[in-house]
């Protein structure tokens, strides 16, 4: 299987994990975000994709997932108060990215609550 079939596959992973995130619902749109980040975390630590890759697949289903860009920004702006526990290595690293692109200050290290 090539490069763009293992990316094409990824993608479809991380879309198909993605679960409703309500209406205006805070802890939905966590609970959404955490849950493909940790879908991502999972393709990485079995190499079927680089972190590169995933940063780029997370960064495309926010442009073609509007409730994935939704939980992707709540994640980003409640990043600090986030359970370390919780959030995946790759969650933290696209969230914190993400503060970065909305002009806020990125989160320096996580402290484990």
């Amino acid at each position: 299987m090539d490069e763009m079939d293992k990316s094409l596959e990824a993608y479809e992973k991380l879309y198909e994990s993605m679960p409703s995130i309500g209406l205006l619902n805070r802890k939905k749109r966590i609970i959404a975000f955490l849950k493909v980040t940790k879908t991502t975390q999972k393709l990485i630590d079995n190499q079927e994709i680089s972190e590169d890759n995933a940063l780029y697949l997370l960064s495309v289903l926010s442009r073609k997932c509007a409730s994935f860009q939704k939980s992707s920004v709540m994640a980003a702006l409640n990043l600090q108060e986030l359970d370390r526990k919780l959030l995946r290595d790759i969650g933290f690293k696209f969230a914190n990215d993400l503060r970065c692109n909305m002009q806020m200050l990125p989160i320096d290290d996580i402290v484990i609550k």
